[in-house]
C-alpha cells in the first residue's frame, strides 16, 4: 500500500489549464474557481426533512478554468454564433464525459450526462441577468473527489459552476443563496430530491472544522471545532455502487414524507412546520401504535428522530474532546441506517464492522446516501496506518465470501487528521 498526497488545488488547476489549451487553444482562460467535496460525519438522511447534519469539506475539490461574457441574444443568431463563438462549450478530465455544447440563448433541459448539472446551475442564473442578455462561456474543470464514492462530487461540480458564473456575470451572490440555487439545479435537473447539506458545505466548508448546519433554517449552528491532534477521521471508499440508490433515494424521501403527514394529522398541523425535525421518539412509537404509519415508515421516521438527537450530541462531544462518546453516536448512526433507514449494503457493513473490531477506533459508520460510496471512521492518529493495513489485508476475503458480484479493487483510504492536514492511502 502506497501512501502519496491527494492532489492539491495547484495541481488540479495545472490539469484543468492543460485540459482547456488542448481544447480550445484559440482562447485563453481568465477565470480560476475552486469548490471541495465534503465527508458528512453524521447526520444521514436528515438534510430533506428539515434537521441536523455535521459536515466537513475536503481538500478534494473541482476546479473549474475557463472565460466567459454576458452578450445580446441577438447576437445569437448571428454569424459568431453559427460558427460557435456564442455558444456554451465545457470540457472534463473525468473518464467517461465528453465535451458538451449548449446555448443559454435557449430553454436549457435536462440531459446530456454530467452537463445536465452544469446546465441546472446556469438555468438558476439566467435570471439575474438583464432584460434580452444571455451568457456564453467556455471552461475545463479537473476533479479530485471520486465519483459515485458518497463524497458529494456532483455538488462540488455545481457549486464550483456557480462560482463560476458569479464571475462571468460580475454578480457576487451570498453563499445561501449560491447553495440554494444549486440545491435547486439538482432537483429540477437531475430529479434527485436531495436536502441542502451537499450544496451547502461545499459553498461554506471552513478549513480545519467540521459545521454544524441547521437545515430549517439554513444555518451554521456550530463550528466543530477540534481541540486534539490525537485523532483522524479516515474515509474508506469500498469502490462499490449499487444502482439501488437512484431509485430508493426518492423512496426514503416519500416514506418520510408520509410520516411528517401523519404527524400533523395526529397532533395538529400548526404543531410541525419542520416536519420530522419538530417530533421525538415518543411521538413516532404513538403513530405505529395507533395504526398511522406501517412499520416500514414508522423505522424511516425513527430513524430520522434519532438522528438528529445523535448529530447534536456528536458536535458537542467532539467539542469538548470527548472522542468515545463521538464514537459510539457514529456507531449508533450505522446501526440505525443499516436497520431502520435499510441505506447499507453488505460492503459497507463489512468496512464498518471491520474497522469498529481494530485497535484505536472509537467509531464507524457509512456516510453519504449510501448502497455503496464510503465509510467515515475516528481512529487514533497512532493507529490510522494499522487501520488502513488491516482494512485493505481483510474486506476483499470476507466480502468475497458474502457479496455478489465479488469485489474486484481494494478499498481506498483516506485519512483527515482533525486539523485537516491529509494523506491518501493507495493499493
Amino acid at each position: 500500500m502506497a501512501s502519496v498526497e491527494p492532489e492539491a488545488k495547484e495541481v488540479l488547476l495545472t490539469r484543468a489549464q492543460a485540459l482547456f489549451r488542448r481544447t480550445y487553444p484559440e482562447l485563453s482562460a481568465d477565470i480560476a474557481v475552486f469548490a471541495p467535496g465534503r465527508v458528512n460525519l453524521i447526520g444521514e438522511h436528515t438534510d430533506y426533512t428539515n434537521g441536523f447534519v455535521c459536515p466537513m469539506a475536503l481538500t478534494a475539490a473541482t476546479v473549474i478554468v475557463g472565460v466567459g461574457d454576458v452578450v445580446d441574444e441577438d447576437a445569437v443568431g448571428s454569424a459568431a454564433a453559427a460558427e460557435g463563438d456564442l455558444l456554451c462549450r465545457i470540457v472534463s478530465t473525468a473518464p467517461g464525459t465528453e465535451l458538451a455544447v449548449f446555448d443559454c440563448g435557449r430553454p436549457l433541459t435536462p440531459g446530456g450526462g454530467w452537463s445536465t448539472y452544469v446546465k441546472g446551475v446556469v438555468a438558476e442564473y439566467l435570471g439575474d441577468l438583464p432584460p434580452r442578455k444571455t451568457l456564453v462561456f467556455t471552461f475545463a474543470c479537473a476533479s479530485s473527489v471520486p465519483l459515485g464514492s458518497g463524497l458529494s462530487s456532483s455538488a462540488s461540480l455545481e457549486v464550483a459552476v456557480a462560482t463560476f458564473l458569479e464571475r462571468v456575470t460580475r454578480r457576487p451572490q451570498p453563499l445561501v443563496t449560491r447553495a440554494l440555487r444549486c440545491q435547486s439545479a439538482e432537483h429540477i435537473f437531475a430529479n434527485t430530491p436531495c436536502g441542502i447539506m451537499d450544496q451547502f458545505i461545499s459553498a461554506m466548508g471552513r478549513e480545519g472544522r467540521a459545521l454544524l448546519i441547521d437545515c430549517a433554517s439554513n444555518k451554521v449552528v456550530q463550528e466543530v471545532q477540534f481541540l486534539s491532534d490525537d485523532y483522524t477521521i479516515v474515509v474508506c471508499d469500498s469502490k462499490v455502487k449499487h444502482n439501488l440508490g437512484e431509485s430508493e433515494y426518492p423512496a426514503r424521501v416519500r416514506e418520510c414524507r408520509s410520516a411528517e403527514a401523519a404527524l400533523r394529522s395526529r397532533f395538529g398541523e400548526g404543531n410541525f412546520p419542520n416536519g420530522l425535525r419538530d417530533a421525538t421518539p415518543s411521538m413516532v412509537e404513538d403513530l405505529h401504535a395507533a395504526g398511522l404509519i406501517d412499520d416500514v415508515v414508522h423505522r424511516r421516521a425513527f430513524h430520522v428522530v434519532t438522528e438528529n438527537d445523535r448529530c447534536q450530541a456528536f458536535a458537542a462531544a467532539m467539542a469538548r474532546g470527548d472522542f468515545a462518546a463521538a464514537g459510539l453516536l457514529m456507531n449508533e448512526s450505522h446501526a440505525s441506517l443499516r436497520d431502520n433507514f435499510e441505506v447499507s449494503c453488505r460492503e459497507l457493513d463489512i468496512l464498518v464492522d471491520l474497522a469498529q473490531s481494530c485497535k484505536g477506533v472509537a467509531g464507524s459508520r457509512m456516510t453519504g446516501g449510501g448502497f455503496g460510496g464510503c465509510t467515515v471512521t475516528l481512529v487514533r492518529t497512532g493507529d490510522v496506518k494499522g487501520l488502513e493495513a488491516f482494512l485493505q489485508s481483510r474486506y476483499r476475503a470476507v466480502a468475497a465470501k458474502v457479496c455478489e458480484p465479488k469485489p474486484k479493487p481494494k478499498p481506498y483510504c483516506l485519512s483527515l487528521r482533525l486539523r485537516l492536514s491529509l494523506s491518501l492511502s493507495l493499493s
